[in-house]
């Protein structure tokens, strides 16, 4: 008779011996000799998830010996340590994934799109005063450069911020996938981002030495946007303040802010010049398009909580044929001036850049137009304005 056993992990080799009582016909012991197959064991305890329990066998019950080998201090310790690196794996997974799930809503929170039209702006001012003066043009001056840069950056997640905070119950119906109404971020955490945005881009300015009228300048727009979004001033509950203080905001005190504080640092004086008075009018204009445009897609919750944008007054239509018709303005306006100007500007750079551009918004504003304003299709438009201002902030340093 042969007995077999098959373990995943042991190589065990038995005899078993057992005595048959003798019957009325054989009266004779009969010796059985099982055997075992063999068993690789070189993976045997090399991970705990496939450590079995391995048994003594025995024909008369468990021995000493097996419960011994089950039950002993080096058996209780080897689980003891599986459980407890399988916990440390689990809770080192939990926290990578809720920092990283933060991470991603913190991003979304300070709404990347205009962060990186920021960026693309801020850069191109500051390029442009260095394409005036070359001579002043240094490779340190790109890392003093960099801290003023992210003060821009702070400020603009901290307009962001604000906004969302007080606008959570607007935007669970015209934007519930922002972080506050789709739950990643609580108001709490999000009153600790705003205030960090703050002091953090008041102590760059400070450790950048900017001098009194930088600061005021950045201060000034820090106001405007509180003023903007917080009660009792609320701006953005006028279509006449909106109109005001968002181009006030982005056309002028950006523009004008990051030019003089470039001149500032390298030491030169400011002073208007036909490139500052161009990309200032028309910033101011374009701001003064893109502050209505971008309540297309919020017309809904806009009429539900009593926010009277010009396209919940006077209709999506109406409103996006009148901006069209500004920024065409704009930019046969900016083809004229390089023309009229050669000193000044370069034509053959103003003028082709400014025909596609304006070719590019009748196209899109007749597809907007016969796909009737639907809120998708409206989202669409707007973001078309970020990527026209980013291609005229791209331009500017060559025009």
């Amino acid at each position: 008779m042969e007995l077999s056993i098959s373990l995943s992990s042991l190589r065990l080799s038995a005899t078993i011996p057992r005595q048959i009582k003798p019957s009325s016909h054989d009266n004779r012991v009969i010796p059985i000799k099982p055997t075992t197959k063999k068993i690789k064991s070189s993976n045997f305890s090399s991970n705990c998830s496939n450590n079995k329990s391995i048994l003594p066998l025995g024909l008369y019950g468990e021995s000493r010996f097996s419960k011994s080998l089950l039950y002993g201090p080096d058996r209780r310790n080897t689980i003891r340590a599986c459980a407890q690196a399988e916990s440390a794996d689990n809770y080192d997974s939990t926290v990578l994934t809720k920092v990283s799930r933060f991470g991603s809503a913190c991003y979304k929170f300070v709404r990347p799109t205009s962060m990186h039209l920021t960026i693309i702006s801020t850069t191109c001012l500051f390029a442009r005063v260095l394409v005036e003066n070359p001579q002043l043009f240094k490779w340190s001056l790109l890392f003093k450069a960099f801290p003023g840069l992210i003060a821009m950056l702070l400020s603009n997640a901290y307009y962001n911020g604000i906004n969302q905070i007080y606008d959570v119950d607007i935007d669970r119906i015209n934007k519930p996938y922002l972080p506050i109404p789709a739950g990643d971020i609580s108001l709490e955490q999000a009153w600790y981002l705003v205030i960090f945005d703050v002091v953090t881009g008041l102590l760059i300015l400070r450790m950048m030495n900017a001098n009194i009228i930088t600061t005021s300048i950045y201060c000034l727009g820090l106001l405007l946007g509180t003023f903007y979004s917080v009660p009792p001033f609320r701006f953005k509950q006028s279509s006449l303040a909106t109109s005001i203080v968002n181009p006030l905001m982005a056309g002028i005190l950006h523009n004008v802010g990051i030019l003089y504080a470039t001149r500032a640092s390298l030491g030169l004086p400011f002073q208007w010049s036909p490139p500052i008075i161009f990309i200032t009018t028309f910033m101011t204009l374009f701001y003064l398009v893109v502050t209505n445009i971008k309540d297309l897609p919020d017309v809904e919750g806009d009429i539900k909580h009593n926010i009277r944008t010009f396209p919940a007054i006077y209709g999506p239509r109406k409103i996006t044929f009148l901006g069209t018709g500004i920024l065409l303005v704009n930019y046969i306006g900016s083809m004229v001036v390089a023309i009229c100007m050669p000193q000044a500007f370069k034509p053959y750079i103003m003028v082709p850049v400014h025909a596609t551009l304006s070719l590019w918004l009748l196209y899109e504003t007749r597809k907007l137009d016969k796909a009737n304003y639907t809120k998708e299709k409206s989202a669409n438009f707007f973001q078309l304005f970020w990527k026209l201002l980013a291609v005229e902030f791209l331009f500017y340093p060559f025009i």
